[in-house]
């Protein structure tokens, strides 16, 4: 039981040290230079209204990175991940149940606690919810 411990909290500060750099909502560069975006969701990007704060949200998150999984690569050479906390809770969940990111139903159409998370904040007018009419990352790229 014990070993198992050791092997988490080993496990946890390698992922930590890796994360150095937190570009925004949903993408981070790790210590090793491998750049990684998170599944499922998307944020707002950093010059629209409420970029900034979801890029900090993520950074409060990061300290509770426990492990990572991977599913693809983007066609940017990006990592796919979602991140779990030290008791398997989705900190990729946790941004949008925050209103710090967007579902990304196109990408993760599989993910009912996304699409929950999406819904309890919209209702509840957190994060970028509280936003008079938001805008989505996708919708948003298009504009420029």
């Amino acid at each position: 039981m014990i070993r198992i411990f050791l092997i988490w909290i080993i496990l946890a500060a390698a992922i930590q040290a890796q994360a150095q750099t937190v570009q925004d909502g949903d993408s981070i560069i790790r210590g090793d230079g491998v750049r990684v975006r998170l599944y499922g969701i998307d944020a707002p990007e950093k010059d629209q209204p409420y970029g900034k704060e979801a890029r900090r949200v993520l950074k409060q998150y990061m300290p509770m990175v426990a492990k990572m999984k991977e599913y693809d690569e983007d066609r940017y050479g990006r990592l796919i991940v979602e991140l779990f906390t030290e008791d398997n809770k989705s900190i990729n969940a946790a941004m949008i149940c925050s209103g710090a990111a967007w579902w990304y139903e196109y990408y993760a159409p599989d993910r009912p606690q996304f699409k929950q998370c999406q819904e309890d904040a919209r209702e509840n007018k957190r994060g970028l919810w509280a936003e008079e009419d938001p805008v989505a990352p996708w919708d948003w790229r298009r504009r420029k």
